[in-house]
């Protein structure tokens, strides 16, 4: 039994292993790093924000980039072969191209079948729906979609001809959310900034093509995201220098129109005047030039657009008391905004997370509004009290000339657009630097492959495990069915269930042939180990009873089934081979089964002599086997226990002593009635039959109630049915027969069995598992 479930499991596992799809991983491992070259060319360009091991991760891991990566490998239709069990993907092999022009969204997803009828004609099926027949490299104007199939290969003319291959167009937003869990990054060293990418998939052919458009993705991606911020600072100071071109222009016009309309050529007066005033208007130009790039901060946080990288005009500010405390606040804003478009994949617009998000952007944005307008008015009160400077120094020269005064003027706001003009042509110069100079060493260290080997199943783990799961399974099985075995295996188990002292007369092996319907089977071959065993029986009887003599033996067992009619049978064939006269007498008036074995009438017999309506003589039958009588039960009776003890059942025994050595009693069972109590109380050899493997346990308490209760002595027990190798006596002493002896049809396994044949029980799975063996 337990070699039938190993052998169950392990088939399991191999059905497991040959019809689950291979699931396998490719992996690469990547280094992340960037630079900017400007810094070594120029002390500038330090305005990108540094990036961290851990937001590489993140955005490695994250479904923006995980949807731009798939953009470039060719899964916008995917193709596949689908068979009896398992469906097989064929990236990159398929046979057709399709080419599609989506009209209704719904159809992406849907499964479109082809089967080819002719070389270039082929049948077109939606789902289960047959849409019609079609050309290749035509176009198929459908309600929801346009399609143009083209054949790329012939050879795989099966494929095309059975109708398995199917084809379906794919959304980038599904398969994002479909895949991205199968997308595995974690860092591999800190300080070596290196990580490990692994995708894993049905086809290894696309887990190496999805991991390295990843790898590459993010190459693309930090560019773009690193020079944004220099492209839209560079645009703010083209807008500025625009402004202040034409601004010079003017001035430059005023001086030139000055100096033609007075021929003024000397300033010498005015040179204190104009280096006073110079000063304080440098500081300022500096003042105005903040206050405007707050203005445009506040503007672009103000917008709807949630791009903020309005941090790259900051370094305007370097070193002025208000950069550190905006820059802080803006680069908390930039966080919260990055971290809301990344859960927008994830959740819906209404969810919890995003109005929590939400809030928190709003109460950043006032304390940056705050911020900004607190900076423009402490700039404000610092300008006004710039220009209240500016005023007390032109009140002081104001006996200078008005001509050299005007000129002085002209010259001071010339001075002033020039250095603004150029102070923003050096920073545009730095901005350019900064941006082309930005470049990414992000590296591939090891490349991704394509796996031959699938990660799951794993053949030599599931073998494994299956040998192991199998074997302990077995053997608590094997602990269960002997916890609740209630049978007796063993000579032994009935001596340790027995409270009387009872003798072991021998061992029967199951009969390795069909028992013949007479049951004598010691007369087909003497020698055989079954002849051998009822040998050993007849020489232990011996033990019991030496003395000369006509002997009396009577044969019960507790219930039907357990096989006493086939060792009366044998028993009396065994001695009568010894050269002594045997007749054998079928008492089973219930259930007679004597006349069956020998094939004759039951008109009379037993029944008949106890009623005295016939003879001896006249019921007495003779055997093939010489030396060996046998009386039928008769005719069934309606009181056999009454017949049985009437007291004729003596003077037929005293009558046959007279002609036979032995006289051999089959009697009915005694565990179901008391019929036989009476001869086994008269009998020199009073033998009682268990069946192994079928006797219950219990069964033993009637040996105790004969002996003790009833007085029966010389009670002896044969355990019948033995399996062939197995210890009868549960200690390595005793027969071990191989065989297949089975008793009758049919048995019942308790008192009810005894007067009529139970069907026979059909074989399954769970009974060959757990039944007992017959």
């Amino acid at each position: 039994m337990v070699c039938c479930y190993y052998s169950y499991l392990r088939f399991n596992f191999f059905y497991i292993l040959r019809y689950t799809a291979p699931v396998y991983e490719a992996k690469l491992v990547y280094q992340v790093n960037s630079k900017n070259t400007a810094t070594q060319v120029l002390n500038v360009g330090g305005f990108q924000e540094s990036n961290s091991l851990a937001k590489d991760v993140e955005i490695l891991k994250s479904k923006l980039l995980f949807k731009r990566a798939l953009h470039h490998i060719p899964i916008d239709v995917s193709y596949f072969n689908q068979g009896e069990i398992l469906t097989n993907e064929l990236y990159r092999s398929t046979p057709i191209k399709v080419e599609h022009n989506v009209k209704d969204s719904l159809i992406l997803g849907q499964h479109f079948y082809i089967k080819f009828i002719e070389e270039y004609k082929f049948e077109l099926s939606l789902n289960e729906k047959i849409l019609g027949e079609y050309e290749t490299n035509t176009l198929i104007n459908l309600p929801k979609v346009d399609l143009t199939i083209t054949l790329l290969q012939q050879k795989s003319s099966d494929i095309l001809r059975e109708g398995n291959l199917y084809f379906q167009i794919n959304s980038y937003e599904s398969l994002t959310n479909a895949w991205n869990h199968k997308l595995a990054v974690f860092p591999l060293n800190h300080a070596a900034k290196t990580i490990n990418i692994s995708f894993e998939d049905f086809n290894p052919l696309k887990a190496k093509d999805i991991v390295t458009a990843v790898a590459n993705e993010y190459i693309v991606y930090d560019i773009e995201e690193r020079s944004k911020g220099s492209k839209q600072a560079l645009e703010f100071i083209d807008e500025q220098l625009d402004r202040y071109y034409n601004k010079l222009k003017v001035s430059e016009n005023k001086i030139k129109d000055f100096h033609k309309g007075t021929n003024y050529s000397t300033l010498d007066r005015s040179s204190i005047y104009f280096d006073r005033s110079n000063k304080l208007e440098n500081e300022l130009i500096d003042i105005d030039l903040q206050k405007t790039v707050l203005s445009e901060i506040k503007k672009s946080i103000s917008s709807k657009n949630n791009d903020v990288d309005v941090y790259e005009l900051l370094p305007i500010l370097a070193g002025t008391e208000y950069a550190g405390g905006i820059m802080s606040l803006i680069t908390n804003l930039k966080e919260l905004l990055l971290q809301k478009e990344n859960l927008q994949f994830e959740v819906t617009k209404n969810s919890g997370i995003i109005k929590s998000l939400d809030y928190k952007i709003g109460i950043q944005k006032k304390v940056l509004f705050e911020s900004i307008n607190s900076s423009n008015n402490k700039l404000g009160l610092k300008r006004t009290q710039i220009l209240t400077k500016i005023k007390e120094v032109e009140g002081k020269f104001m006996n200078v000339p008005e001509q050299e005064l005007e000129y002085a003027r002209l010259q001071r706001v010339l001075s002033i657009d020039e250095k603004f003009f150029t102070l923003l042509m050096e920073k545009r110069t730095e901005y350019s630097i900064s941006d082309a100079g930005f470049v990414t060493e992000h590296l591939i260290l090891d490349r991704a492959r394509i796996p031959k080997q699938p990660i799951f199943p794993n053949k030599k783990v599931f073998i494994f495990f299956g040998f192991i799961v199998g074997f302990v399974l077995s053997l608590i099985l094997l602990l269960i069915k002997y916890i609740l075995k209630n049978t007796i295996s063993s000579i032994d188990e009935i001596i340790r269930h027995s409270y009387a002292q009872t003798s072991v007369l021998g061992i029967v092996p199951k009969y390795k042939h069909d028992i013949p319907v007479s049951q004598l089977v010691v007369n087909k071959n003497p020698k055989s180990i079954i002849a051998e065993s009822f040998r050993a029986i007849r020489s232990n009887m011996q033990f019991i009873d030496g003395t000369p003599g006509q002997k009396l033996l009577a044969v019960t067992s507790t219930v039907s089934g357990e096989g006493k009619t086939f060792v009366a049978i044998n028993t009396a064939g065994i001695i009568a081979y010894s050269g002594k006269k045997v007749v054998l007498l079928d008492l089973d008036m219930r259930k007679p089964k004597i006349h069956l074995g020998f094939g004759v009438e039951n008109n009379v017999g037993m029944s008949t002599l106890l009623i005295k309506s016939k003879t001896i003589a006249e019921c007495v039958h003779h055997s093939e086997l010489e030396n060996l009588d046998f009386i039928t039960s008769g005719p069934v009776p309606p009181n056999p226990s009454e017949l049985i003890i009437n007291g004729e059942l003596e003077n037929i025994i005293k009558e046959l002593h007279k002609e036979y050595d032995f006289v051999i009693v089959d009697n009915p069972p005694i565990g179901l009635v008391s019929d036989a109590m009476e001869v086994l109380k008269r009998a020199d050899y009073p033998i009682y039959v268990f069946k192994n493997e079928y006797s219950k346990k219990y069964f033993v308490n009637n040996i105790d109630r004969l002996m003790l209760d009833n007085g029966i002595k010389n009670l002896s027990i044969i355990l019948n049915a033995v399996e062939h190798g197995k210890s009868a006596y549960g200690g390595g002493y005793g027969y071990g027969y191989g065989g297949g002896y089975g008793y009758g049809g049919g048995y019942g396994y308790g008192y009810g069995g005894y007067y009529e044949d139970e069907p026979k029980e059909k074989n399954s799975l769970f009974k060959g598992m757990f039944g007992r063996k017959k």
